[in-house]
């Protein structure tokens, strides 16, 4: 996701690659190559740069987002693995339907209306089973309505059972190497972000089911508004959650960052 949840549209790919990797006795990771050879970025999508307001808008949210999004420094111990992969056509009529379905309009940041979407890399460790990983996203609109417009969206009561469906889809069609996706649980949350326009929690878990052997693992999206600007972390773990105590260092990162790079 995630002004557009577009960071579960990366899901099946963890799946089938980072996390279940270990199952198959490796017991090291082997980092993908970066889709973007020499920079620290995962995914950049400008679509407001050609635009003919001359403000020089689109390149200070861009400035801002990598100000903002994680890199290697912020993560010691974990290496930089791969980057978001682009939206399959399947995957963007998906998106569409979980938009409408929470009641948001793809006008909303991360749609056309938006100036900048910027992601970090994926970082990541695996040892056997255990595989734990981390990313970034902050998207930049064009106005403070639109951010919280898709704010609202993700505090909508509807939203649990519009997650739980898309993900389904998402996965559908996936066998992960002979595993199977258990049911998906979804809860909603708000952490602490003050001096935000408003924040949003959510913890996705579901059992990898291999050889009758059901193996849990989660992800966490965590997040604040800030006017125009939304900011989200994504983590992963299995078959436990990624370490608390350092997804909550590094979301009071990305909080001291964007309160130092207001756009």
């Amino acid at each position: 996701m995630v002004a557009r949840m577009r960071l579960l549209a990366a899901i099946s790919a963890l799946l089938a690659g980072g996390l279940l990797a270990g199952c198959g006795g490796s017991g090291h990771s082997t980092p993908s190559a970066p889709s973007h050879p020499g920079t620290a970025a995962g995914h950049t999508s400008v679509p407001g740069a050609h635009g003919s307001d001359g403000t020089g808008a689109p390149a200070k949210a861009l400035a801002f987002a990598r100000a903002v999004n994680l890199r290697a420094a912020d993560v010691p111990g974990l290496r930089a693995g791969s980057s978001h992969a682009h939206e399959s056509a399947a995957e963007k009529r998906r998106e569409r339907e979980l938009l409408r379905c929470v009641g948001s309009h793809p006008s909303s940041p991360g749609g056309p209306a938006a100036l900048v979407e910027a992601s970090s890399r994926n970082y990541e460790r695996q040892q056997g089973l255990l595989s734990v990983g981390v990313s970034s996203e902050v998207t930049v609109a064009r106005t403070p309505a639109s951010a919280a417009g898709v704010l609202e969206a993700l505090h909508s009561a509807r939203l649990r059972g519009c997650l739980s469906r898309y993900f389904s889809l998402l996965l559908h069609g996936h066998s992960f190497s002979g595993a199977k996706v258990g049911a998906v649980s979804i809860k909603q949350g708000a952490p602490p972000a003050h001096g935000m326009t408003g924040s949003f929690g959510l913890r996705i878990s579901a059992p990898i089911i291999l050889h009758a052997i059901p193996i849990p693992f989660y992800i966490d999206i965590l997040g604040f508004v800030d006017g125009r600007a939304q900011v989200s972390l994504f983590t992963y773990g299995l078959p436990r959650p990624f370490p608390a105590a350092a997804e909550e260092h590094l979301f009071s990162l990305l909080l001291t960052r964007a309160r130092n790079h207001r756009v």
